[in-house]
């Protein structure tokens, strides 16, 4: 009688390990995995991370040392730091790497699978701008503000600078009217905490998602996949089935047993091969379901039916 294996996972965070702040975070949704810390910066001493400090205006990243401070580095140093180190765990058979960080957008070819933080932000948020949505996000650096108006998410954006450390409060409160009349607002630093996003949400009266969430919700979709079917874990926040519970229970009232089951699948990601795998049916029937249910819930795609649900409030 065989047992399941506890699936072993690397996280990569740019600073000093342990970062208690990232993996409170991101460890609820993985569920038993066991969750091995690593940072870039764990064997570079305090003064040559000190003398890696952006000179000019040039692209920076904000990080925390093991003592809890948070310093400004320059982008290339914690690059090469952070290539290096995915090359030597990318040996150490993990079943999944994690790069729990923003910003950075180096590409790393790795034999183990690889969750790279700032790709799985850029799928989250050109999703949703290509629905229309108007998304308010919250960085912690000028840089990164500048280097993201660069990128190619569209024109359905709104930005705003929150430290953090320090007057944290103040900042946020400030960030919180520059990005009000967003749809959705991302907070773009996996510094940032529940803790904060949730002030954030009071404040504006908007739904709220941080970066850990969204990096560890794309990690836990790919562990499901590595596994060939859906692992036993435990999210705590958006979930397939939490998103439509937020709709009119009119609609879902509409969807037959299967085509509720496909959809929650849909929400959370997962392809048509993949869900038809889960539930025991072929990838044809699966996007027959699929369509059915987006044409009684009035949707016309994916991203258009999660801006709904999270407009909406918690039921």
């Amino acid at each position: 009688m065989g047992t399941r294996r506890i699936p072993r996972i690397a996280v990569v965070t740019m600073g000093h390990a342990p970062r208690p702040d990232v993996m409170d975070e991101i460890r609820p949704l993985l569920g038993e995995a066991t969750l091995d810390e690593f940072g870039a910066l764990d064997n570079d001493s305090e003064d040559l991370i000190a003398k890696s400090a952006p000179c000019h205006d040039e692209l920076s990243y904000l990080t925390r040392l093991r003592d809890g401070r948070h310093v400004i580095v320059e982008a290339g140093f914690v690059t090469s730091r952070t290539e290096a180190l995915v090359t030597e765990l990318d040996g150490q058979n993990f079943d999944l790497i994690i790069l729990a960080m923003t910003g950075m957008r180096a590409r790393l070819a790795t034999r183990t699978p690889l969750i790279h933080g700032q790709d799985a932000l850029d799928a989250w948020i050109s999703a949703l701008t290509a629905s229309n949505s108007r998304i308010g996000i919250i960085f912690p650096l000028a840089s990164q503000q500048s280097a993201a108006s660069e990128s190619d998410y569209g024109t359905m954006l709104k930005s705003s600078l929150a430290s953090i450390g320090g007057s944290q409060s103040s900042d946020l409160t400030q960030a919180i009217d520059r990005v009000s009349g967003a749809d959705l607002i991302v907070m773009n630093s996996v510094g940032y905490t529940s803790g904060m996003a949730q002030q954030v949400e009071r404040s504006s009266g908007r739904p709220v998602v941080t970066a850990c969430r969204i990096i560890g919700s794309t990690a836990r979709l790919r562990l499901s996949e590595i596994a060939g079917k859906p692992l036993d874990l435990q999210a705590t926040t958006y979930t397939g089935a939490e998103l439509l519970r937020r709709l009119p229970q009119a609609a879902l009232d509409s969807l037959t047993r299967r085509e509720t089951e496909v959809l929650v699948q849909v929400l959370e990601g997962a392809a048509n091969k993949f869900i038809g795998r889960t539930l025991g049916i072929s990838h044809r029937t699966v996007e027959i379901h699929r369509s059915r249910a987006m044409v009684k819930l009035g949707a016309s795609s994916t991203p258009e039916l999660i801006r709904r649900a999270l407009r909406q409030p918690n039921r």
